[in-house]
């Protein structure tokens, strides 16, 4: 009964991690630090010492500093990011395509050192909630406001360790 027990109880834990999204890896507590430390400096609309941003990829552009490899890494964390939507956003009034969209990626450095990536990505999205939509085809959303859901996550530098931005978690704009 004892090894049922605690074999329940890691499953459920399990589970539990999963519908969060975020991985964390070796170290993910410092990264964790890191990044609240990076937004205690960067509130406003500009970064200070020690810290700075480059934006590597915008309006579909990609930088040179960020790698084919690089970006498309951060393509499948946005893809993976967005896929708690399912269990969150989307149990609401909200419909999405399911194709996740990487709007903007944000090289952030502490010094001379590249210490996190800030991903801005989202998904086409309709607001079903007022157009009676019978959630079943695809016919009948051109009825209800489109828009898109939006969300930021910061991700390490070895793509090991991702974890959503709190001030910028899942929303319906249109």
């Amino acid at each position: 009964m004892k090894k049922l027990m605690m074999g329940l109880m890691l499953a459920v834990n399990l589970i539990s991690f999963n519908a969060l999204a975020d991985k964390q890896f070796v170290g993910a507590n410092k990264f964790y630090d890191l990044i609240a430390d990076y937004k205690s400096v960067c509130k406003s609309a500009e970064c200070v010492k020690p810290y700075r941003e480059m934006i590597v990829y915008t309006n579909g552009v990609r930088d040179s500093f960020l790698t084919k490899f690089q970006f498309t890494k951060l393509e499948r964390i946005s893809d993976k990011q967005a896929f708690i939507w399912i269990d969150t956003v989307l149990q609401g009034d909200f419909h999405t395509d399911g194709k996740t969209v990487l709007e903007e990626v944000v090289a952030i450095f502490k010094g001379t050192t590249l210490v996190a990536y800030k991903v801005d990505y989202s998904q086409l999205a309709w607001y079903v909630g007022a157009c009676g939509w019978d959630g079943e085809s695809m016919s009948g959303l051109e009825k209800c406001p489109m828009g898109k859901i939006h969300e930021s996550s910061y991700v390490s530098p070895d793509f090991k360790t991702y974890i959503r931005n709190h001030d910028d978690i899942a929303q319906f704009y249109n």
